[in-house]
C-alpha cells in the first residue's frame, strides 16, 4: 500500500532539513575552528621565537666580528648582509607583536640600521659586537625574553 504524502509536506520537510543542515554544519564549522586555532599564548611564543632567532642571528655576528673572521671584511660583505636578514626578521616580528610600542620598535630598528652602515669599516672592532651584543640584549628585553 503506497502513502501519498502532499508535495507542500514534501516542500516542507525538505526546507526544514535544509535549514537544520545549514545551522548544523555552521556550528561545526565554529567549532573546528576555534579549537584549530592558535591561542594568544601562542601566538606571542611564535612571535618571541622569532625575536629569540634574531638576537641569536646578532649575537653570532658579534662572535664571528671579535673573532676576525674574513667573511665580515672580506668582499663579500658578510656583516652587511647577515644585519640586512636581522632587519628583515625583526621587521617581521615587530609587526606581530601589538605589545612593543611602535616607537621603541622603531628604535631598535634605526640602531640596526645604524649597525648596517658601519659594518664595511668597523665589522672587526670591539666596538662594533658589543654594539650588536647591547642591540640583541635590547631586542630580548623588548620581546620579553629576559628581564630589563
Amino acid at each position: 500500500m503506497a502513502v501519498y504524502i502532499p508535495q507542500a509536506r514534501r516542500r516542507r520537510r525538505l526546507l526544514i532539513a535544509a535549514a537544520v543542515a545549514f545551522v548544523l554544519g555552521g556550528v561545526l564549522g565554529v567549532l573546528g575552528g576555534r579549537l584549530t586555532a592558535p591561542t594568544p599564548a601562542e601566538r606571542v611564543a611564535a612571535v618571541q621565537e622569532q625575536a629569540r632567532q634574531v638576537s641569536s642571528q646578532l649575537r653570532v655576528l658579534s662572535l664571528h666580528s671579535q673573532a676576525g673572521a674574513a667573511s665580515l671584511d672580506g668582499g663579500d660583505g658578510g656583516a652587511a648582509l647577515a644585519l640586512q636578514r636581522a632587519d628583515a626578521d625583526l621587521g617581521r616580528a615587530l609587526g606581530q607583536a601589538p605589545w612593543i610600542p611602535a616607537q621603541r620598535g622603531n628604535a631598535l630598528r634605526d640602531r640596526l640600521h645604524g649597525l648596517e652602515r658601519a659594518a664595511a669599516p668597523q665589522a672587526r672592532t670591539a666596538a662594533f659586537a658589543a654594539d650588536i651584543d647591547r642591540l640583541a640584549a635590547d631586542i630580548d628585553t623588548a620581546f620579553g625574553l629576559s628581564a630589563p
